[in-house]
């Protein structure tokens, strides 16, 4: 494993300027766009910094999550949405009461849909309506367990994922859930 392991593609230039305005504070920002260069680093210890540095190596990190002064859609024109897969754990509607706030408050996105019953909700056999997510309907979700979407697991045809994110004409996915989640949008980019 190198750091060349962890460098995230990009599907090219970010154009769009971000609706989000820095805030300051007599001590400094409070809020701050992220660069492409800024990384988190995998093992922060002096031991591997120094192992590092005495190989010549570069220490393997992270892309830094968070706000980038430019984006790749316009906010106000956007279409997202969120999946939830995998198994059943504690803080899944506050996920998505969190993206859904922060999407509309933050960055005016207008339209967010939740694809109900995991991957499986992609595929049209299964006939499962997207849910349309607005603050109003995610407002009260948080004190509850498990995800509003419903979850499953299994494969799924990512072939036919693909096809329904381009007929519903989304721009941005959001899939919630743990190692296996992740494995399948990997496969889907």
């Amino acid at each position: 494993m190198t750091h060349e392991d962890f460098k995230v593609k990009v599907p090219g230039e970010r154009t769009i300027m971000s609706p989000l305005k820095p805030s300051f504070h007599p001590e400094g920002m409070s809020f701050g766009f992220i660069e492409n260069h800024d990384r988190v680093l995998l093992d922060a210890s002096l031991e591997n910094f120094q192992l590092c540095q005495e190989n010549g190596e570069i220490s393997i990190s992270f892309e830094k999550a968070g706000p980038h002064k430019h984006l790749y859609f316009e906010a106000s024109e956007t279409k997202v949405a969120i999946v939830t897969c995998g198994g059943l754990c504690s803080g899944l509607n506050n996920v998505i009461r969190s993206v859904v706030n922060e999407l509309h408050y933050r960055y005016n996105v207008n339209k967010v849909i939740g694809i109900q019953y995991g991957y499986e909700g992609f595929i049209s056999k299964y006939n499962h309506p997207e849910i349309d997510l607005t603050p109003q309907r995610v407002e009260s979700i948080h004190p509850f367990g498990g995800t509003i979407l419903g979850s499953s697991r299994g494969l799924q045809d990512v072939g036919e994922i693909i096809d329904t994110l381009i007929t519903l004409d989304v721009n941005i996915l959001f899939c919630i859930g743990g190692d296996g989640t992740l494995r399948g949008a990997h496969a889907n980019h």
